[in-house]
């Protein structure tokens, strides 16, 4: 774990706890090629990463926007609610869902950015385009969704 890694570890237990959830995160560290470096936990039965430069992501959402969700931390945080919302979007129109280039058909993401999901694109993807939906539609940056 780097630095980095457990600082934003540590700002998302926090936030977790401030909105009331107690539970500790374990962390995992990848060794394969596709995600080496990369901490995955699970939070509200979601998967969260954090990359070793400290990039925290919500691999299987989509997209999540200020200002409800400022920063990656606290869109983290709200992990559960994001996958709620984008899962009822995606039953509504499994093809729709299907033919988008981020987030994942399922909520747990292993360490070689497939989820658990056969319907879902990233089973078939190359390495590249599953670091991509790893990433997510816009999050670059480690401080802000914007």
């Amino acid at each position: 774990m780097t630095d980095k890694q457990r600082t934003y570890a540590g700002q998302l237990q926090d936030e977790l706890k401030r909105r009331g959830h107690h539970e500790q995160i374990e962390w995992t560290e990848s060794d394969v090629p596709e995600s080496r470096g990369f901490l995955f936990g699970e939070v509200q039965g979601v998967t969260v990463t954090i990359a070793s430069h400290g990039l925290v992501n919500i691999p299987a959402v989509r997209t999540y926007h200020p200002p409800k969700y400022p920063t990656p931390i606290i869109a983290a945080a709200c992990a559960g609610e994001l996958w709620s919302k984008q899962k009822a979007r995606d039953e509504a129109s499994v093809d729709l869902a299907r033919s988008r280039r981020t987030g994942h058909l399922a909520p747990i993401i292993g360490h070689n950015l497939t989820c658990t999901s056969e319907l879902c694109p990233c089973h078939s993807e190359d390495q590249d385009n599953r670091r991509r939906r790893e990433r997510g539609g816009f999050n670059e940056n480690m401080d802000s969704c914007e």
